[in-house]
């Protein structure tokens, strides 16, 4: 459950709840056969068995309501040629050890209420979080003899959050509900959710596609659709939403544990930035789940003698530093950058008033308190500005001096409060002299580099002989977008492959690889790193792990979302060839391997939202839908100097550069379309016809 964690400090970890959820069937003989099937598309798991002797086939569907965010639903169909007893069972586990203050209260017949709360909180002032949990245990639904068999039909709902009203509202609504009505409900809120964006593939490579979408599935599975004022989200753990409790109970956090729902760099910088492309508001709340802690994160600064914001290496819940590793939590300041970041990318991509909004509700003093806290971290020297004592995300080394990474991330850190000032009211005056220091501060940091062989040492006193985890220094490329020749690009690309743990984590590694070598135009190259990624999807429902199967200490953190936003990072950035910019995007598209065609859709711009679609020879630009009709979007390339866009049109230009500018159009009255930089366009309907995806593994047991 969101934001219901039990540990103290550094022991605090996402707690477990029994799974009342977990029906199954249990036959004597074990004779039964089993299949299982997850429907993307719909949300749905399936578990099928089939008991030849008794002529049973039994069906029995798993969701977690899409709509109603506190319902877990249970169906099953049972079909017999002769009325026989079937075994039901709830592997609903044992009672878990994160609860305490524990009842149980028998509703009704088949209705049981639980409500505890956790043992210890996060902090020695923080009271003990509530939960609520109200189920049934079975519910028939009918039954019936159709053609010479028997069939039934029941369902079991679940309930569970921090805030009772809504619980029994939401448990009253669903077993007030037809359980097709309810069933569809949820389904058509995961087709809205694939129709607002996804990835659609042409072409021989089918187990791509599989793979897209199950890093899509996977990531928005762990996303809600809206902010609960009663539940804030607390953010994405690298092991997903999924896992509660602790898996090694001797261990604190850590990989041993999927990490125990804390909230990392990854989100920030791996996650958010491919879902954003396509869900603007889903990176909203990531953001809040930031800013959220602001408060926090100033403790934090002030407890270690610095100004400003530093965010913990590892949040849980009260943005204290819960990470059980001293090394990581002292010297991985970079992540306080990475939110920085974050934010800078997203106002980026929104409209004005989007932009306007989160800057008014946090954003702003998000950004100025960071920077402070750059500004009181820097070494000021004679012979520029230095940043010591660091861990990049290279964690084969720590305590180390002008990391390259943390320098430029720190920087553009310093210099976004400038970018707020320059392009958006509402910073006080109080600030432009602070904001003036802070970008001086910048133009001094040191970012290294080396003159005689031509790439950037990833620290000072760097050897190109040691070993690195995982990407670091590439990161410079691509997502920070430091402008460089692209003969260093390629120097740094050569250099750190050869030094990166082949059995790393995959936190972005091999997929930035891949981006950087697609944005030389080396396609070979970019499919040999594109390949080393998908070594981390696992089964027939390609799930990712932290590492490959195969790797000596084997996969480590499983429904590794991490990896998931690595993947779509290489499809979005990398073959998609976006890149946000400060006043524009870009695009330089390839093509995917072993794809004829294949497209973005429902791609998200300051207001706009579009199609892009790439073929062997061609990039189609197809807009779906207008701003707040107070700004036109351009699309400019070398084939067509600029061409103005009108809802429902579809433009074609030769594949390549291809970029596009939103600009105000202040002359414009809101009702009658869409502007384009000639004129006002009358808006034209489209009829958008979702394309309908189910991917259905299967899966034997003997």
């Amino acid at each position: 459950m969101n934001g219901f964690y039990n540990g103290y400090r550094e022991d605090s970890h996402r707690a477990r709840l029994q799974a009342t959820s977990a029906v199954d069937v249990q036959f004597d003989d074990g004779r039964d056969s089993r299949y299982y099937a997850l429907d993307m598309l719909n949300g749905i798991f399936y578990q099928k068995i089939y008991h030849p002797k008794q002529n049973t086939s039994i069906t029995i569907m798993y969701f977690a309501h899409r709509k109603y965010d506190t319902l877990l639903v249970t169906h099953v169909s049972v079909q017999q040629i002769l009325p026989t007893d079937i075994s039901f069972i709830c592997r609903k586990g044992g009672f878990s050890q994160d609860l305490g203050n524990f009842s149980e209260v028998k509703v009704d017949n088949s209705t049981t209420y639980w409500s505890g709360e956790n043992i210890r909180p996060e902090t020695d002032d923080l009271d003990p979080m509530r939960f609520h949990h109200v189920w049934t245990k079975k519910v028939n639904l009918s039954e019936e003899l159709i053609n010479g068999s028997y069939r039934s039909n029941w369902i079991s709902i679940s309930s569970i959050g921090n805030n009772k009203e809504e619980v029994f509202s939401l448990f009253t609504k669903a077993m007030g509900m037809r359980y097709d009505d309810l069933v569809e409900q949820h389904k058509q809120e995961w087709n809205r959710i694939w129709k607002n964006g996804h990835i659609e593939i042409h072409g021989d490579n089918k187990e791509l596609q599989r793979n897209i979408h199950a890093a899509f599935y996977n990531i928005l599975s762990s996303l809600p659709q809206k902010q609960n004022d009663h539940n804030p989200f607390i953010g994405l753990s690298p092991g997903g939403l999924s896992r509660g409790g602790k898996i090694n109970p001797n261990i604190t956090g850590g990989p041993s544990n999927d990490y125990a729902g804390h909230v990392y760099w990854d989100m920030d910088t791996w996650i958010m930035p491919p879902i954003m492309m396509f869900h603007p508001n889903l990176a909203r709340l990531i953001i809040n789940s930031r800013i959220r802690v602001l408060d926090t994160a100033k403790d934090n600064a002030i407890g270690t003698r610095y100004l400003g914001a530093r965010f913990p290496w590892e949040q849980a819940v009260t943005g204290i530093e819960t990470c059980p590793w001293d090394l990581a939590s002292k010297y991985q300041v970079h992540v306080t950058a990475d939110v920085s970041y974050a934010l800078r990318q997203y106002l980026y991509v929104s409209s004005k008033d989007d932009a306007t909004d989160i800057l008014t509700n946090g954003g702003s003093s998000l950004a100025l308190e960071i920077a402070k806290f750059w500004e009181s971290r820097v070494n000021k020297t004679d012979d520029g500005n230095n940043i010591l004592g660091v861990m990049g995300p290279d964690e084969y080394h720590y305590n180390i001096n002008n990391s390259v990474f943390t320098n430029y991330n720190a920087k553009l850190s310093l210099m976004l409060p400038s970018y707020l000032d320059d392009n958006y009211k509402g910073i006080d005056s109080k600030h432009k002299n602070e904001i003036a220091k802070y970008k001086d501060t910048a133009s001094k940091l040191k970012i290294l580099f080396d003159e005689r062989e031509r790439f950037h040492p990833q620290f000072e006193g760097f050897r190109l002989k040691d070993k690195i985890k995982q990407s670091d220094v590439v990161l410079l490329g691509f997502p920070l977008l430091m402008p460089m020749d692209p003969e260093i690009r390629r120097n740094d690309l050569v250099a750190y492959e050869k030094m990166t743990d082949q059995f790393g984590p995959d936190t972005g590694t091999w997929s930035m690889h891949t981006v950087g070598w697609l944005e030389l135009n080396n396609e070979p190259k970019a499919q040999d790193m594109f390949k080393m990624l998908l070594r981390n999807i696992n089964g027939p429902f390609k799930v990712f792990s932290e590492k490959p199967s195969n790797a000596p200490d084997g996969p480590r953190c499983v429904n590794f979302i991490t990896g998931a936003g690595g993947l779509l990072q290489a499809v979005v950035f990398g073959y998609g060839g976006i890149r946000i910019r400060e006043s524009q995007l870009d695009f330089n598209p390839h093509l995917l391997p072993g794809v004829n065609r294949w497209a973005m859709k429902g791609l998200k711009y300051k207001g706009f939202e579009f199609d892009v679609s790439v073929n062997q020879s061609d990039i189609q630009v197809t807009l779906i839908s207008g701003s707040d009709g107070q700004s036109a979007l351009t699309i400019q390339s070398s084939s067509k100097k600029e061409l103005n866009t009108q809802i429902g049109m579809t433009n074609t230009f030769k594949r390549g550069k291809v970029v596009f500018k939103v600009e105000d159009f202040p002359h414009r009255t809101p009702t009658t379309g869409v502007n384009t930089v000639s004129g006002v366009d009358k808006c034209v309907g489209l009829k958008i016809k979702l394309l309908l995806f189910s991917i259905m593994s299967y899966h034997t047991l003997s």
